[in-house]
C-alpha cells in the first residue's frame, strides 16, 4: 500500500510538471522578444524603431504581469482527461471568479491594505487585472489550476437527464467550483500570508547557503533528469517566490526567470543583478558540456562505429547546446553508465557554483541563442561574460578529459563500444501491428503503438520538450527493444505504467499524429 501510495504521487508530480512546462515553452519566446525590443529602445536607434521596440516590450509585459492567469489555463487543459477546450474556458471563470471573490471578502472585512510610496510593495496584496487581492502570483494559477482539473476530470461526464441535461457534463463541473472556489478564496485570506512567511524563510534558507547551494541546485537539475521531476526543482525557484522577489520599477516581481526579465525590461536602471540570478544559471552545462560529451564518446567508439555515433550524437548535441534541449543526447549514455551521468551532474553542479563564487552574473537558463540574446542587453561589466566564456572552454575540456578517462579506464559500453548493433536490425514485434499497417510498409507512428502494446493498452497520451509520456494499461505487454529501435536508440524510461520514449525536438508533431491515429484529444 505505502509503494502504491508513493508510486501514485510520484505520477501526479510528474503530471504536474510536464502541464507547468507548457507555458514556460512560449516564456522562453518572450524573453527573446523583450530582448528584442530592449535593444530597439537605446539611444542611437532611430524614432521609428524605438516606438516599435516600446510597443512589443509592452506586449511581453502583458504576458509576463499575468503569469497565475496563464498556468491556471494551462494546467487545467493539460491535466484534463477529456473536453480540454471546455476545462480552458473553465479555468479562466474560475480564476475570474476567485479573484473577486478574494477582493470581495477583503473588502468586507477591512482587511484591504493601503498603497505606500512603493505602491502594494511588502503588504502581501497586488493587483491581478484590476483587483486587489493576496498577492499569490505564480501559485495561485497552480492551485486552481490543479484544482479545476481535479474537480474536471471527477465530474465532467456526469450527465443528467430530461430538463436538467444543460447542468451536466462540463456545466456540472462549474456548478461544484462556485462553493469550492468561494471557500479557497476566504481561506487563502487568512492561510497564505502564513504560507508565504514560512516561503521567504525557505527562500533566505537557501540564499543563505551560498556556494554549497548552488551546487546542490545544480547537481539536482541534472540528476533529476532521467526521473523527469528535475521540473519541479527549477520551476519554483524560476517562477515563484521561493527564487527570491524584488521590486522593479514600482512592480514587484517573484522567482528568478521572472526578476531577471524585469531587469532586462528596465536595463537603464540596473546597476547589479537581484542575487535570485544563481538560480537561472543552470543551463551552463547545456552550453559547454554537450559538444565536448559527444566528442568523447565519438574518440572512445570503436573505430568500425564511429560514423555511426557521429550520427548519433551529434545532432543531438548541436540541438542541446544551441536550444539547451538535452535529453536526446543524455539517454545515449545515462542507461549505458549511470556512473557518468553521476560524474556529468557533479561537475555541472561544480561549474555552477564555481561562476557564481567567482561574481560572474551571466543569464544562462536554456542554450547559446537565448544566452546570447539575453545577455546582450546588458553591459560586460555587469555579467561578466567575458569570464563566462572563459571558464566555459575550461570546464569543456574538464567534461572531454574526464568522460574520455572514464570511459576508457572502466571500459564502459557507450555508444559504439557495446557488441549490440545499434540500428537497422529487424524489428521483433510482441504484438500485431495496427491494422492500417503492415510489418514491411509500417510509419514510425505505427511502430511505436505496436511497441507501446498496439492501441488497446495505451491508456493516454501526453509529451514534455523531448519525451513521448504515454499510460499503458499493462506494461508487460511494452517492447523496449522495438521502441529502442524506432526511435534509434534515444532511450525509453519505465515509471510504473508510464512510459516515456525519448523521441527528441520533434516530439510534440509527433505526439499530435499518435493521438490522431488513436482518435484521442
Amino acid at each position: 500500500m505505502r509503494w502504491n501510495g508513493e508510486k501514485k504521487v510520484k505520477e501526479s508530480m510528474q503530471k504536474f510538471s510536464r502541464s507547468a512546462i507548457i507555458p514556460i515553452k512560449f516564456m522562453a519566446v518572450m524573453g527573446l522578444f523583450l530582448a528584442f525590443s530592449v535593444i530597439m529602445q537605446l539611444e542611437f536607434m532611430p524614432a521609428v524603431i524605438q516606438g516599435l521596440g516600446g510597443l512589443i516590450k509592452s506586449m511581453m509585459d502583458a504576458m509576463m504581469n499575468n503569469l497565475a492567469l496563464i498556468f491556471c489555463v494551462a494546467i487545467t487543459s493539460s491535466m484534463a482527461k477529456k473536453n480540454k477546450m471546455e476545462a480552458g474556458v473553465l479555468a479562466v471563470i474560475v480564476f475570474l471568479i476567485f479573484l473577486a471573490a478574494n477582493n470581495s471578502w477583503l473588502t468586507s472585512q477591512g482587511m484591504l491594505a493601503e498603497e505606500g510610496a512603493m505602491g502594494l510593495y511588502g503588504t502581501g496584496q497586488g493587483y491581478v487585472l484590476g483587483f486587489q487581492v493576496v498577492d499569490m502570483n505564480v501559485f495561485l494559477g497552480m492551485i486552481l489550476g490543479c484544482l479545476t482539473a481535479y474537480v474536471h476530470n471527477k465530474f465532467s461526464e456526469k450527465q443528467f437527464i430530461d430538463m436538467l441535461s444543460i447542468y451536466g457534463g462540463p456545466r456540472l463541473v462549474f456548478i461544484v467550483m462556485i462553493p469550492v472556489t468561494l471557500i479557497l478564496a476566504v481561506l487563502l485570506c487568512y492561510i497564505w500570508p502564513v504560507i508565504n512567511s514560512g516561503i521567504n524563510s525557505m527562500s533566505n534558507l537557501i540564499l543563505g547557503a551560498g556556494v554549497f547551494g548552488v551546487f546542490l541546485y545544480g547537481f539536482g537539475n541534472r540528476f533529476l533528469i532521467p526521473t523527469g521531476l528535475h521540473h519541479l526543482l527549477w520551476m519554483p525557484f524560476c517562477f515563484t517566490a521561493i527564487g527570491g522577489t524584488a521590486e522593479i520599477n514600482g512592480q514587484m516581481y517573484t522567482g528568478a526567470v521572472n526578476i531577471f526579465y524585469a531587469e532586462m525590461a528596465n536595463v537603464a536602471t540596473i546597476t547589479s543583478f537581484d542575487p535570485s540570478l544563481r538560480f537561472a544559471m543552470f543551463g551552463f552545462s547545456k552550453v559547454f558540456a554537450c559538444i565536448p560529451i559527444a566528442l568523447a564518446l565519438i574518440h572512445c567508439a570503436n573505430q568500425n562505429k564511429k560514423d555511426e555515433v557521429k550520427g548519433m550524437v551529434l545532432p543531438a548535441a548541436f540541438v542541446g547546446t544551441v536550444a539547451g534541449i538535452t535529453e536526446a543526447l543524455d539517454f545515449t549514455y545515462l542507461f549505458a553508465s549511470p556512473l557518468l551521468w553521476f560524474v556529468h551532474s557533479l561537475l555541472a553542479g561544480f561549474s555552477e557554483a564555481l561562476i557564481w563564487g567567482l561574481g560572474i552574473r551571466t543569464f544562462v537558463k536554456d542554450g547559446i541563442i537565448d544566452t546570447v540574446v539575453s545577455n546582450s542587453v546588458f553591459s560586460p561589466s555587469l555579467t561578466k561574460v567575458y569570464w563566462f566564456v572563459l571558464i566555459g572552454l575550461i570546464m569543456a575540456a574538464v567534461w572531454y578529459l574526464t568522460f574520455v578517462f572514464l570511459i576508457k579506464k572502466l571500459n564502459l559500453k557507450t555508444p559504439g563500444r557495446e557488441e549490440v548493433v545499434l540500428a537497422g536490425s529487424e524489428l521483433t514485434l510482441s504484438v500485431d501491428l495496427p491494422a492500417k499497417a503492415s510489418a514491411a510498409g509500417a510509419t514510425d507512428i505505427e511502430l511505436v503503438i505496436a511497441g507501446l502494446g498496439g492501441a488497446d493498452n495505451i491508456d493516454s497520451v501526453t509529451n514534455c520538450f523531448t519525451r513521448l509520456r504515454v499510460d499503458v494499461l499493462d506494461v508487460s505487454k511494452v517492447s523496449e527493444e522495438t521502441l529502442k529501435e524506432v526511435t534509434l536508440h534515444k532511450g525509453v524510461v519505465f515509471n510504473g505504467n508510464n512510459v516515456q520514449v525519448i523521441i527528441g525536438m520533434g516530439v510534440q508533431p509527433f505526439k499530435e499524429e499518435v493521438c490522431e491515429y488513436l482518435g484521442l484529444e
